[in-house]
């Protein structure tokens, strides 16, 4: 966990534009270690999460499978199957198609999974390398996966997002 927490601590420069716009904490739990970061929006939060996949089980779903430690970026939409994920997620055009087309595009492809709440995935095993080259690895990987975010504003585009306009009652 060490190296891990290492390569969290590398990272804490390069968060902190995200921290400026939204709320963020560490996570460390069985199944992650690394930083969350979300905005609330009614009773849905739209975020994400730079750091590793500790434990395998709940990510079955990923291709490749995980392979522990795994560096992993992801973004969600929370609860599955609230308006704001239907309009963000599922809709043809949608912002969190159009980072994972981008993604493609700039060559830091994000898996898009529209049937889950962690919906944009990207991720990549550490396993086997030395402790001070997994930090520099995973910073690595880490960074470059957040250019896709930077080069789509998906930044910027979540802080513009507002809750769907209530229809008044007939």
């Amino acid at each position: 966990m060490r190296p891990l927490r290492a390569a969290m601590d590398r990272m804490s420069i390069p968060l902190r534009r995200i921290r400026q716009s939204f709320t963020m904490r560490a996570q460390r739990t069985e199944s992650l270690c690394g930083q969350l970061w979300w905005r609330q929006i009614g009773d849905a939060r739209i975020g994400g999460f730079f750091g590793f996949i500790t434990d395998a089980r709940g990510w079955e779903h990923l291709e490749p499978a995980p392979v522990l430690p795994e560096a992993v970026v992801f973004a969600f939409v929370r609860p599955l199957g609230h308006p704001l994920h239907r309009r963000l997620v599922a809709a043809k055009g949608s912002l969190f198609e159009k980072v994972a087309r981008q993604s493609r595009y700039e060559g830091v492809p994000f898996d898009l999974y529209r049937d889950r709440a962690e919906v944009l995935v990207r991720h990549r095993s550490m396993r086997g390398r030395p402790d001070e080259i997994l930090v520099l690895t995973a910073c690595d990987f880490l960074m470059t996966s957040m250019r896709a975010y930077w080069a789509s504003d998906f930044f910027e585009e979540i802080r513009k997002v507002r809750p769907a306009k209530r229809k008044a009652k007939s």
